[in-house]
């Protein structure tokens, strides 16, 4: 499937998908407050789950249609 750069505009802009970004804001907010306070166990997986959130919410669509290029060649 062929993604053009104004599907994937419409869709950042899509109110599910702002609703989604919300969620994920909110829930790394709430990780990082774990962080600070000294209540996690694992912190390194807890710092890959947030930057990966944070990845996610800042997804541009060359990033995507470069991310699909690469899973091509594999």
């Amino acid at each position: 499937m062929v993604l053009t750069e104004q599907e994937f505009l419409e869709w950042k802009e899509h109110p599910a998908t702002k609703t989604l970004i919300k969620a994920l804001r909110n829930d790394r907010e709430f990780m990082k407050e774990q962080l600070c306070r000294g209540q996690v166990e694992n912190e390194e997986e807890l710092r890959g789950r947030c930057n990966a959130i944070l990845n996610l919410m800042d997804l541009k669509y060359q990033d995507l249609v470069e991310g699909a290029r690469d899973d091509a060649k594999y």
